[in-house]
């Protein structure tokens, strides 16, 4: 017997068909927010010494025009930032992160430190654990200081803190598995948060000018051998370096800069022959991920927080239509946040926070 679909019967069907898909799309988007909820975000204020912070930034003028993203990275002269400007702007971003995560701590700032707004860099969080880092700079390793670890240890009762800094801890950090780390010891460690993406299922870490092998290596001890939170496996070193060429770090300073993900499943990174190279290099399509290509590198570096994304308001219109459809299709709700001052400074989204599940 043939059946014939009259059009309205077939259009019906397509209806129920999408709303079926649309109900499993976000009972999966649920579980995976019950895996990856976090119940804390730590973030610190401005300090007024932050006109005098490290300044390596973006130049979005070709990004706008549809330019190669990997070049729209230079050194430039500093334009001059606004604190009153700032400050405003670091404030709507606590406020829109406050409203989608249970606890919000906001550190004091640190006068002799003028980056200490990036909290990000000051350690790494997955879960319960923490490694505090031993960061590139030297000037920013003042950073890791009291106040953090009595958040840490006091305020959020944690017990696994491990800190790169402290020799007593050096047993875990520096296993055994390597003699160039074990050799090396804690004077040649280095790692900034910034260079750390753990998108659920992998932790790249960024070889850059401010995380090197040793660092990589202490990260992979805790959290695949002595924590296994992670086979190790799943802990993979990104050579930034080398991929961007012998231009001292070329187009990005840290891994996040290029690459952050909005799911477990989607990475942002941007177009050009950079982010090709970069998408290879993580292996996207072999590890399952799908990559959302950008025209607009500083619009790569979104946060996300249990099922909701804050990505940068960047003037480039294509990134923002095509972070809102990603959204959308993955029934993620989406703010976009304007960070364009602080980004005079190096600021990106991810820099300004760090989240963590107690």
């Amino acid at each position: 017997m043939m059946i014939s679909l009259t059009t309205q019967t077939f259009h019906r069907s397509i209806a129920i068909i999408s709303k079926i898909h649309h109900q499993i799309s976000a009972t999966v988007t649920r579980r995976r927010l019950k895996l990856h909820y976090s119940t804390v975000a730590i973030s610190r204020e401005i300090p007024d010494s932050f006109i005098d912070a490290i300044s390596f930034h973006y130049d979005q003028s070709s990004s706008h025009d549809g330019g190669d993203a990997a070049t729209t990275a230079r050194s430039s002269p500093d334009e001059g930032v606004s604190l009153l400007k700032s400050r405003e702007q670091h404030s709507n971003y606590l406020s829109i992160l406050g409203q989608h995560v249970p606890k919000l701590i906001c550190l004091p700032p640190l006068e002799s430190h003028p980056d200490c707004l990036f909290v990000e860099d000051s350690m790494v969080a997955i879960q319960d654990t923490v490694v505090l880092t031993r960061m590139g700079h030297e000037s920013r390793r003042g950073e890791v200081d009291d106040s953090i670890k009595g958040v840490l240890y006091d305020q959020l009762g944690l017990r696994n803190v491990f800190d790169m800094n402290n020799v007593d801890d050096q047993r875990i950090l520096f296993n055994d598995e390597s003699s160039s780390a074990s050799d090396s010891g804690s004077s040649e460690v280095t790692c900034d948060g910034g260079d750390v993406l753990y998108t659920g299922r992998h932790l790249f870490v960024g070889l850059t000018n401010r995380t090197n092998q040793v660092g990589f290596q202490c990260l992979r001890n805790v959290f695949a051998h002595h924590h296994g939170i992670m086979d190790a496996a799943d802990v993979i070193p990104i050579p930034m370096m080398s991929l961007q060429g012998s231009d001292k770090g070329g187009g990005v300073l840290h891994l996040k800069s290029a690459v952050t993900h909005i799911d477990e499943e989607t990475l942002l990174i941007p177009e050009g022959k950079f982010g090709d190279i970069l998408a290879e290099e993580m292996k996207v399509a072999e590890r399952g991920y799908t990559a959302i290509r950008l025209p607009d590198v500083l619009s790569c570096n979104a946060v996300v927080v249990n099922g909701h994304v804050m990505a940068q308001d960047s003037p480039c219109s294509v990134s923002k239509q095509r972070i809102e459809q990603a959204c959308q299709e993955r029934n993620l709700d989406l703010t976009f946040v304007d960070t364009s001052e602080l980004a005079k400074k190096d600021a990106a989204l991810t820099c300004c926070s760090v989240l963590l599940t107690v």
